[in-house]
């Protein structure tokens, strides 16, 4: 365990034993080696949590908004933007931020190339209003620049979540679907994010965050983790009143694996809609939030007796 998270570690360790005193033992932490490397896990993905409050909080450098400068940062953009009272522009970050992720070697190089249209001038950015505008001249321009994404040197890519990721323009399955159906998908309410935002908003905010959740399904390229990490960073930079209800395991590889060695003991055992019932159970007991013991259950299971730390 790292010295610098002891208190961490120690919190977390009393939670998941207050877990078990109340519902039984848990059979994938029968192992010491299990129990600490999950706990390890969870302290990462608090952490990441704990990272966009930071930002929230901080002064920000205009620049971390500009595409042309390698010091662009999508999330900050999406907050300054957000500061400055364009939800439209801030949520269209949030999903060229899920959808083309950071590569782990070039960073965020596919959505500077895309956003900041190649180094052009701020008037010919696909920002959302140009964006939502005309998004089959989007589409043109994504065709005509295919070559475009191959002249730096090092490695390219999506970012891990979404590693297949296609950039074509004019197949079903190519990131210009996606930007058509995303447009397609806030624009079919009559109006902008807000708008569409709002006709689905319930009673609770968790309510909310899974009506919103079973929306997205119409937006290509947007699976199951696509829409859980675009609704929970969405709500972590507060740009809507949104939180998960459950960590959503239909459908999961990664966090369906995890929970079913920590739940069962036995990667294969246990349906997904029991095992996030369960998972929900041990997160409402335990003070873990939903997206957090998903995060960390599907990173624990890939080595559950050696820590290893991933990045988002």
């Amino acid at each position: 365990m790292r010295n610098n998270y002891r208190s961490d570690a120690e919190r977390l360790d009393r939670a998941i034993s207050r877990f078990e005193a109340t519902i039984g033992q848990l059979p994938g932490l029968a192992s010491d080696a299990h129990r600490e490397v999950l706990i390890e896990q969870i302290i990462d993905s608090e952490r990441r949590v704990a990272y966009t409050d930071q930002l929230l909080s901080r002064v920000l450098d205009p620049v971390s908004a500009d595409p042309r400068s390698t010091a662009f940062d999508p999330l900050r953009a999406a907050i300054l933007h957000a500061r400055s009272g364009s939800l439209d522009e801030a949520a269209w970050l949030v999903f060229l931020f899920v959808h083309f992720g950071k590569h782990r070697e070039t960073g965020w190089r596919y959505i500077r190339y895309v956003y900041g249209a190649f180094g052009a001038e701020p008037h010919e950015w696909w920002t959302w209003e140009r964006t939502a505008a005309d998004p089959t001249q989007f589409r043109f321009w994504l065709d005509e620049h295919q070559d475009d994404f191959h002249t730096e040197p090092g490695r390219h890519g999506f970012g891990n979540h979404h590693k297949y990721g296609s950039l074509k323009a004019w197949t079903d399955n190519g990131t210009g679907a996606a930007v058509q159906s995303y447009v397609d998908w806030v624009l079919s309410a009559g109006g902008d994010h807000q708008t569409r935002f709002d006709s689905l908003m319930q009673s609770t905010p968790e309510e909310s965050f899974d009506a919103i959740y079973v929306a997205l399904d119409s937006v290509v390229q947007f699976g199951r983790i696509a829409r859980f990490d675009y609704l929970t960073m969405l709500s972590k930079l507060a740009l809507i009143d949104i939180f998960p209800p459950h960590s959503y395991l239909i459908g999961a590889t990664g966090p369906l694996r995890g929970a079913q060695l920590l739940l069962r003991g036995e990667v294969g055992k246990g349906s997904a809609r029991e095992l996030q019932a369960e998972l929900s159970e041990l997160g409402t007991i335990a003070g873990i939030r939903p997206d957090v013991l998903e995060d960390a259950v599907c990173n624990w299971q890939k080595y559950p007796a050696r820590y290893v730390r991933f990045s988002a």
